[in-house]
């Protein structure tokens, strides 16, 4: 499709860092550009190998897509130990959202000085990491809500405090099943 012109260059999803490297070194020998990784990507999910993943992001020049930014609704303050989504959702909700009290806070401590919500301080954390970050949403107050992300940054204290925070959460997000080492 590259060699009739028909797309201008290759997106991938789901590729951890050895099989992101083998695959734009395959596309680079053919002079397929690759242009964008989409993985899961969040505060609560800022394992070794997205670290990995983004920093060959970053050196290849790949963009790589945030998906899940708010942790399937987790960093919204939506949802407490007490007050869980139904379905598979809430059984998942259960195991980590009693270990995040450390993120949540400091995300509620940032969202009330900054006078924006907890997803939008989310996902200006993953705006601010150079990724572009593609929430969900399930109606036009939840789009809006997101558009209050845009405009301004997190300054590199919150950012720390922020990602000390995820580091002192006893609870990650499980990883992606689908997404290759």
């Amino acid at each position: 499709m590259y060699d009739k012109g028909l797309v201008r260059a290759v997106g991938v999803s789901n590729y951890g860092p050895k099989q992101l490297l083998k695959i734009y070194d395959y596309l680079k020998a053919r002079g397929v550009p690759l242009c964008s990784a989409q993985v899961q990507f969040s505060l609560l999910s800022m394992g070794k190998d997205q670290i990995e993943t983004k920093n060959i992001c970053d050196a290849l020049g790949i963009r790589l897509i945030a998906y899940s930014p708010l942790g399937l609704g987790m960093l919204t303050g939506k949802y407490t130990p007490s007050k869980l989504p139904s379905g598979p959702r809430g059984f998942l909700f259960r195991q980590i959202l009693p270990g995040l009290e450390p993120l949540l806070n400091s995300l509620k401590e940032i969202a009330q000085k900054r006078r924006k919500t907890m997803s939008q301080v989310a996902i200006n954390w993953c705006i601010s990491k150079g990724t572009i970050p593609i929430p969900g949403v399930k109606s036009i107050k939840q789009a809006d809500e997101n558009l209050g992300a845009l405009g301004w940054q997190l300054s590199s204290a919150e950012l720390l405090q922020l990602e000390n925070a995820a580091l002192e959460s006893p609870q990650k997000m499980i990883q992606n099943i689908f997404q290759t080492r």
